[in-house]
């Protein structure tokens, strides 16, 4: 910046009144601020929404659950194998095995399908956090219940649910044999996740054996490790250590699909919405050129003193810059208090069989913060510039000739 653009830019900023509170610089300003705002608010909410869908499928499944190749159950002596094996892994947090198999649930003439998972109670449960109106420590004929499958079929706690288990091994010219058993609800279980919340049920690992009929063994060895991104990683090393007989399969081997369509769709709605701030820069360019016709006297002194085109346009470009960068700051954090109030308001829920989970919720991270600054800028510096090539085609005589 010379002195030149340096003595306007300073008298320009001094006098603010008779620049700034123009009604389109006004006008200008509150669309950039709106623009940005929304902006903002739609991509923090949408990495809120993102943060959440991928903290709640580390909390729901396990990190790394080790099964057998062939798709039988895993002894109770090779499941100590396995634990003594991994034992010195420093990466690991908790080993647990779990017994899982595909049920139905019924209450009265209501039927749905369940997924039963089954643990022994005397060694950890991993999911006592998500366990409401109950201690979570089951004792035999007691169940946990999903939230929306308790709300499907008409259950609350202290009420009773037939667990069916149809024994496709046993045909007989009379139907398919069924083995079932009523159980007591002990507590809810609600993680926000919705598929677990509408089809899981949680055992005893007693209750489960007896109900499929099976004396022992497991369905596979859930494992939780400190750093839930490298589970490819870790997986591909136990498989390697276990041998043929056992996979080590990754949390993300299901859900990456999911979470890879979910950032796609953030990005689209980032760009999407980015034309809201092409559309303020609409006002931009009304409000620049509105300056340039005001100004038409200033621009004929300045180039009559020898000043070039560049600079003159430079001079305008930081005039009008200037603020612009400032009305694209304040709309960050317009969409910051957006983003704060959509996440704290109750009369507005996710439909979790549409969106997976049922929470709102709003991340602001500086990466978004820069990505948002910098496109929203760069639209705007390119509303600012298309308007000031008109002082490349004004003579001084033509000012001179329209003033009088």
């Amino acid at each position: 910046m010379d002195k030149l653009e340096l003595f306007f830019v300073k008298r320009y900023l001094k006098t603010p009144k008779r620049n700034l509170f123009r009604f389109a610089f006004v006008f200008m300003v509150l669309g950039i601020i709106l623009s940005v705002g929304i902006l903002s608010a739609g991509l923090n909410l949408f990495q809120g929404y993102e943060s959440n869908l991928k903290s709640l499928l580390l909390d729901s499944f396990a990190h790394i659950g080790i099964q057998s190749s062939y798709g039988d159950l895993i002894s109770e002596q090779d499941t100590e194998t396995i634990i003594n094996q991994l034992s010195q892994k420093t990466e690991i947090i908790s080993a647990i095995p779990s017994l899982e198999h595909p049920l139905l649930g019924q209450k009265g003439d209501k039927i749905r399908a369940i997924s039963l998972r089954a643990y022994d109670f005397d060694r950890e449960f991993p999911y006592q956090k998500y366990i409401s109106g109950g201690e979570g420590k089951l004792q035999s004929g007691e169940v946990i219940v999903g939230h929306y499958l308790a709300e499907e079929l008409g259950l609350s706690i202290g009420d009773s649910i037939e667990l069916n288990y149809p024994r496709f091994d046993r045909i007989t010219p009379l139907g398919i044999q069924t083995a079932q058993h009523r159980y007591k609800i002990a507590a809810i279980y609600r993680s926000g996740y919705y598929e677990s919340d509408r089809s899981l049920v949680i055992s005893t690992l007693s209750d489960a054996r007896a109900l499929l009929l099976l004396p022992q063994g497991y369905s596979k060895l859930e494992l939780r490790i400190k750093d839930a991104d490298k589970a490819g990683i870790f997986a591909s090393e136990y498989s390697d250590i276990l041998g043929h007989e056992f996979i080590a399969i990754p949390w993300n081997l299901y859900a990456e699909s999911l979470l890879r369509l979910v950032a796609m769709e953030k990005w689209l709605i980032f760009i999407v919405f980015s034309f809201l701030v092409l559309i303020a820069g609409i006002n931009v360019i009304s409000a620049v050129s509105t300056i340039i016709i005001e100004k038409r006297s200033e621009i004929a002194v300045l180039k009559t003193l020898g000043a070039s085109p560049r600079s003159i346009k430079r001079l305008f470009a930081l005039r009008v810059g200037v603020v612009a960068i400032m009305a694209v700051l304040i709309g960050q954090v317009f969409g910051a208090l957006l983003s704060w109030f959509v996440e704290k308001q109750t009369f507005y829920h996710l439909k979790g069989d549409v969106y997976f989970i049922d929470t709102l919720g709003a991340r602001i991270t500086f990466p978004n913060l820069l990505v948002v600054f910098l496109v929203a800028s760069f639209l705007i510096f390119l509303c600012v510039m298309f308007p000031l090539k008109q002082i490349e085609k004004m003579q001084i005589i033509d000012v001179i000739r329209n003033k009088h």
